[in-house]
């Protein structure tokens, strides 16, 4: 293959890789520019996100975290793939979005986060749940 046609073809794979983060952001709403919560009068909502933003878990290689913006976005890995979403407060529990993710092949890396869809805090430990409310596993706050 000559490398002006390699070239062109990694041009239209990432042309189709930029259309599917956009179609999934989409899908999901896209990014919000603040948490949506319950709209709480006592302000719990906002305690909750206070006690939220940071990172879960270790951000190191094959290891998964997730990262919590005051802004309403969470960023992270399952340990292979990356993957980016919004969250929303509701009361004690945090609501996040289908995120969008890479897809690279992941031999070996354990899975158990790919159906989060809610968290909630409990002390300095973060419980990912799936949408039936149901514990998928824990991620420690990172120090």
């Amino acid at each position: 293959m000559s490398t002006h046609r390699r070239a062109r073809t990694l041009v239209g794979l990432a042309i189709l890789g930029a259309f599917a983060v956009m179609g999934a952001a989409c899908a999901t709403g896209g990014p919000s520019s603040a948490p949506t919560s319950s709209a709480d009068p006592n302000g719990e909502d906002s305690a909750v996100v206070d006690k939220l933003v940071g990172l879960w878990g270790e951000d190191a290689s094959g290891q998964p975290h997730l990262e919590f913006t005051a802004d309403g976005e969470v960023h992270g890995s399952d340990g292979c793939n990356g993957i980016t979403t919004t969250y929303s407060v509701n009361g004690d529990r945090v609501d996040l979005a289908r995120f969008a993710s890479t897809l690279k092949a992941c031999p070996g890396v354990d899975g158990w986060m790919r159906g989060v869809r809610a968290v909630e805090i409990d002390g300095d430990v973060l419980v990912i749940k799936d949408a039936s409310g149901t514990e998928l596993g824990t991620l420690p706050r990172a120090s």
